[in-house]
């Protein structure tokens, strides 16, 4: 079963920590998503994505903290609360208008990256880990330029320094890969904590199910929760049967993967929500969930292949089958997202084919009835 398998346990504070920050995506997915004549603007879309970069940026340094120093005393504890706090104000600040987030936003933000790099001080300190002392200086350097970012001029300038710093955050664990594999991840535990943060974000995405639901009882609406369970069954069989979780590793497959995963779940549930409410464009929506499954497809395959263990075919055959679905499903979008239920049992019936591809022929390859078929 899904998240049965870590190597160390996971604590009640860091679950509740991980259940506030699932709350805190879900929310600002809800905020920045406002359809505007039939579409959602691109610039929406890039700001949502630019705020999910702070949220996971923040988390993936708590988690990769817990997981190469696993430690959980209380002075752990203590600051995992401290940023609970803070991360709901992040929260809370999120507006569609950018500029109106801007103190409260990028405050909270700089606080929250000083914390961590405290935490990460206070075990360097104690353990003379080269990884605690340079995530240490780079978390606190770029809590400097937001802080600085505060005060510069127009506000178009304050924002690109303000994410200027946190995409420098973002990228240290990949240019410090080497220290990483120095200090290697408990790969049991750091899929752990992301799968755990990607089922939250899935029980997230079912309030537009909920929404849809709320707003008439239909068939719809029915297809529209089954294509959410249809994607998370396809992570979980990644999840249970395809990741080799003894690896020595930096795991930076695990953290960067992860991000546009939880991006393409949010906007799915997204998407799907506001178009059977009429507030998409078919055309559009066909053009963003296509898109979007595409991201959701390649990078979970994509995490598949950086751990498989020895029995998986993750060949060319199966990227192309990945590709070639994708295209047939895009064309099969344009032509009937007009109907709602058409569309939605065509969705289902994709995902459903997606997932039983999923199990057979890359899963469990050698079974007797690939065998035969192959």
């Amino acid at each position: 079963m899904l998240m049965a398998k870590s190597h160390q346990s996971v604590t009640m504070v860091e679950l509740f920590y991980d259940l506030i920050f699932a709350y805190a995506v879900g929310r600002m997915a809800q905020t920045l998503a406002v359809p505007v004549h039939g579409m959602i603007a691109p610039q929406v879309l890039v700001e949502f994505l630019l705020m999910l970069l702070v949220f996971w940026t923040i988390w993936t340094f708590q988690t990769v903290l817990i997981d190469r120093f696993s430690h959980h005393e209380v002075t752990h504890n203590l600051f995992t609360l401290f940023n609970m706090f803070w991360v709901i104000v992040l929260s809370t600040a999120i507006n569609p208008d950018f500029a109106k987030t801007k103190w409260p936003f990028q405050l909270s933000a700089a606080i929250l990256f000083l914390s961590l790099a405290s935490q990460y001080g206070l075990l360097w300190r104690r353990k003379h880990s080269q990884l605690a002392k340079t995530f240490g200086i780079t978390l606190a350097a770029c809590s400097f330029v937001i802080l600085i970012s505060l005060f510069i001029k127009p506000y178009t300038l304050s924002f690109a320094v303000f994410f200027g710093g946190v995409l420098a955050a973002g990228l240290m664990p990949l240019l410090l890969r080497n220290v990483l594999k120095a200090t290697p991840a408990d790969l049991g535990n750091l899929s752990t904590r992301y799968s755990l943060l990607v089922l939250l974000i899935f029980g997230e995405s079912i309030i537009g199910v909920a929404e849809t639901i709320y707003a008439g009882l239909s068939l719809q609406a029915g297809l529209f929760f089954l294509v959410v369970i249809l994607l998370f069954i396809a992570y979980q069989l990644v999840y249970d049967n395809g990741l080799d979780r003894r690896q020595k590793t930096a795991g930076l497959a695990v953290i960067y993967l992860q991000l546009p995963l939880l991006a393409a779940i949010l906007s799915l549930s997204t998407f799907i929500h506001s178009w059977l409410a009429g507030l998409l464009d078919p055309q559009w929506f066909a053009l963003a969930i296509t898109v979007t499954l595409a991201v959701y497809y390649f990078s979970l395959i994509g995490y598949l292949s950086a751990y498989p263990v020895k029995h998986i075919d993750i060949g060319f055959k199966r990227w192309f089958y990945l590709g070639f679905s994708v295209l047939i499903f895009g064309i099969f979008s344009f032509m009937t997202t007009i109907m709602p239920l058409p569309f939605m049992f065509g969705l289902t019936a994709y995902l459903l084919a997606n997932t039983l591809y999923l199990w057979q022929f890359i899963l469990h390859p050698n079974d007797a009835m690939y065998n035969k078929l192959g």
